[in-house]
């Protein structure tokens, strides 16, 4: 009895104290000593200390931890806990989520605020359902086309090779039923293939297509956001039960603070990307509105190939989508 007492002592100790924390494991494909990461470590630390060490995060950067896929299947099974993840891992989980990523569903930042702040909601309860919980979305900057020759109307872009991924066959399928020249292409092959001339042309944020240097392949960028680059942080539903009511406003806040500094980052490297790039033959094409509206028609016109009965997005969803869209016009 008496040691059966001691046992249940240490127990409650040990569940009070930070030898007790919940670890929480969590992917992120940002490389370790980046802004990015730097702004996890410090969300990490707010937890800690909001939980009085009940709470603790132990991040896995630099891609460790896997894709989008991976970190998925991994939290699924209990490997991790959270994860960082693209737009096009969020629609593995709830497809309709991608809505917002369509090309050219959004015609200007006032427009992807809105919609963040006022419509990102009506997701939870279906990621919830699939076990899942978006703790903050996050949006870094806008994908533009590149191409090796001018190509500023849809007619010229349709004579290019573009490259689009490899792993995302709905947008292909996409653009292939407008008439473009698709060619899937995984992100590690991109410069061999522009090298190649297997491609001629892709998009991407500024950030990217600087970093990896595929614009020196194709200098002729134009000046229509395509669709957002948008994520967001989520965490197993299991886990977030586990961690004490009365922690979870406070512990949200800070992940959307992390969030605000994404996009900050993100800006920032999106802007030097173009300065650089413009310093080494990046031209730009800047187009009229008109101009502008002949890509947008097109692009949405792809929208019904994968709106509707049999496809990935409800046809309600993208209805009432578009209404909130179109109120702001």
């Amino acid at each position: 009895m008496k040691r059966t007492g001691i046992l249940l002592l240490l127990i409650i100790i040990l569940s009070l104290s930070p030898l007790g924390a919940l670890n929480v494991k969590l992917g992120s494909p940002f490389p370790e000593g980046t802004a990015w990461d730097t702004s996890l470590k410090r969300m990490a630390a707010e937890w800690a200390d909001i939980t009085g060490g009940r709470v603790r995060i132990r991040i896995y950067p630099g891609g460790v931890a896997g894709n989008d896929a991976d970190m998925i299947r991994k939290i699924r099974f209990g490997q991790l806990d959270a994860a960082v993840l693209t737009s096009f891992g969020l629609k593995t989980i709830v497809p309709n989520s991608f809505v917002m990523s369509l090309p050219g569903m959004f015609q200007s930042e006032a427009e992807l605020d809105f919609i963040m702040e006022q419509y990102t909601s009506n997701f939870d309860e279906a990621f919830i359902r699939e076990g899942f919980r978006v703790l903050a979305w996050s949006k870094s900057g806008w994908a533009y086309f590149f191409s090796k020759q001018p190509a500023s109307t849809p007619e010229l872009m349709r004579r290019e090779t573009l490259a689009v991924s490899a792993t995302d066959e709905e947008v292909a399928a996409n653009f292939k039923a407008l008439r473009f020249n698709v060619v899937p292409v995984s992100l590690n092959e991109l410069m061999v293939s522009l090298q190649s001339g297997m491609v001629s042309a892709f998009y991407a944020p500024p950030m990217a297509s600087a970093a990896y240097q595929w614009f020196s392949q194709a200098p002729f960028m134009i000046d229509v956001p395509i669709a957002p680059v948008l994520g967001g942080l989520v965490i197993s539903e299991r886990t977030w039960n586990r961690i004490p009511v009365e922690y979870h406003a406070e512990l949200k806040k800070a992940i959307e603070d992390v969030a605000g500094s994404f996009y900050a980052e993100s800006e920032r490297i999106n802007t030097e990307a173009m300065k650089v790039m413009s310093n080494h033959g990046l031209e730009v094409a800047r187009l009229s509105e008109s101009q502008k509206k002949d890509w947008y028609d097109i692009l949405i016109d792809g929208h019904k190939l994968v709106v509707g009965e049999g496809n990935w997005i409800d046809e309600e969803v993208y209805a009432d989508f578009i209404s909130r869209i179109e109120y702001l016009r």
